[in-house]
C-alpha cells in the first residue's frame, strides 16, 4: 500500500511539473489580449533574428536555425531583411549537404525579391553548387557502374547550371554553365546531348572565354560518337569537319596535337566505307558505279590506305574507250 502511494505521489508530482513547465512558457500578454508562447516569438528586429538564425548554423544546429526562418517568415514577412533570410536557408541547405534544395531556396532569393542585393551572391552559390554536384557525380562514375543512381548527381547540376543560364542569360557566368551543361552529358557518354549543349555555347556565346573549350569538346563528342567503317560514318564526317573548324579558329592551341590523329582515323573510316561501296557495286557487276566509287576515293581521300587500294583497282580496270567491247568484257 505503501508503494501504491509513493508511485502515485510521483506520478502526480511529474504531471505538476510538466504543466508548470508548459504555464511558464506561455504569458498573457494585454496588448493581444491572449496567452503567448514566449519560445515561438521571434528576436525583437528582422535584422537580429536572422543574426541569430545565422548563429545556430554556425554552430551545427541547422534544424534549429531552419526553424527561425520560418519564424522570420511567420513574423516578419517580406520587410526588411526578408532576402537575407531566405539567402540564408540556401546556406543552411548549403551546410547540411541537401545541394539541389540549397540551389531552389536561393533562386526564391531572386523570384521573391528581384532588387535583392544578393543577386550576384545567388549565382556564385548556384554555380559553386552545380561544381560540387558535378564532382560528387565523378566520385561515384569512379566507385564503379554498380553504384546505384551514379547519374543522378549529374542531372541535378545540370538543373542548376540552368538556373545560372536563366537568371544570367548571354552573360559571361552563362556560357560557362553552358559548357558545364555539355560537360555534364559528355562525362555520361551521351554524346548527342553534349554536341547540342556544346554548339550552344559557340553559336549563342561566340565572344565567350568559352567557345574553345566548347568546340574542342564538340569535336570530341562526334569522334567519342563515330563507329568503324561497317556504319553509318555521319560522325565521322563531323569529326572531322569539328576539327577543322578548331584549327581555322585556334591555330596555335596545343590540343590540335591530339585532334590531328584523330582527324586522320576518321578520314580513313570514311574512305574505307567508300571503298566498301564500291566493292559492292562490283560484286553486283555494276561496274559504271563502282567506278564513281572508287574514283571518289582516290579524289577525296588521297592520303588513305584505301585511296591506294582504289588506285590500285582503277589501274587495272582502266575506263573502257566508247566502242571498245574488248575493256568492256574484260570488267
Amino acid at each position: 500500500m505503501q508503494r501504491c502511494r509513493f508511485a502515485a505521489a510521483f506520478l502526480v508530482a511529474i504531471f505538476l511539473g510538466i504543466q508548470v513547465a508548459a504555464v511558464a512558457q506561455w504569458t498573457w500578454t494585454p496588448q493581444t489580449k491572449r496567452w503567448i508562447n514566449l519560445k515561438r516569438l521571434p528576436k525583437e528586429t528582422p535584422e537580429l533574428q536572422v543574426e541569430y538564425a545565422r548563429s545556430l548554423m554556425l554552430q551545427g544546429e541547422y534544424k534549429k536555425a531552419l526553424r527561425e526562418t520560418n519564424k522570420f517568415k511567420s513574423f516578419y514577412g517580406d520587410t526588411a531583411f526578408a532576402d537575407e533570410n531566405q539567402f540564408l536557408r540556401g546556406e543552411i541547405r548549403m551546410a547540411q549537404g541537401d545541394y539541389k534544395d540549397a540551389a531552389k531556396e536561393f533562386q526564391q532569393v531572386i523570384t521573391g525579391y528581384p532588387d535583392t542585393d544578393r543577386f550576384q551572391d545567388v549565382i556564385k552559390k548556384q554555380y559553386e553548387i552545380g561544381d560540387l554536384l558535378f564532382e560528387k557525380g565523378q566520385k561515384r562514375l569512379k566507385r564503379g557502374w554498380w553504384i546505384p543512381f551514379r547519374k543522378r548527381p549529374f542531372s541535378a547540376a545540370i538543373e542548376v547550371y540552368r538556373m545560372v543560364i536563366d537568371n544570367q542569360p548571354f552573360t559571361e557566368a552563362a556560357a560557362e554553365a553552358q559548357y558545364k551543361v555539355g560537360l555534364c552529358h559528355f562525362t555520361l557518354k551521351e554524346y548527342v546531348e553534349a554536341a547540342y549543349e556544346y554548339r550552344r555555347v559557340v553559336e549563342e556565346y561566340g565572344n565567350s572565354e568559352w567557345v574553345d573549350e566548347a568546340a574542342y569538346g564538340l569535336a570530341e563528342c562526334y569522334y567519342a560518337a563515330s563507329r568503324p567503317p561497317e556504319y553509318d560514318q555521319s560522325p565521322s564526317l563531323l569529326a572531322i569537319t569539328a576539327i577543322d573548324d578548331f584549327k581555322r579558329r585556334f591555330p596555335s592551341d596545343e590540343r590540335l596535337q591530339t585532334l590531328e590523329p584523330k582527324r586522320t582515323e576518321m578520314r580513313e573510316r570514311v574512305a574505307q566505307q567508300r571503298l566498301k561501296t564500291a566493292q559492292f557495286y562490283e560484286k553486283r557487276r555494276k561496274f559504271d558505279a563502282a567506278r564513281i566509287c572508287y574514283e571518289v576515293v582516290v579524289e577525296q581521300f588521297p592520303e588513305t590506305t584505301a585511296a591506294e587500294k582504289a588506285k590500285t583497282w582503277l589501274t587495272e580496270h582502266p575506263k573502257p574507250v566508247s566502242g571498245d567491247t574488248t575493256a568492256q568484257a574484260s570488267l
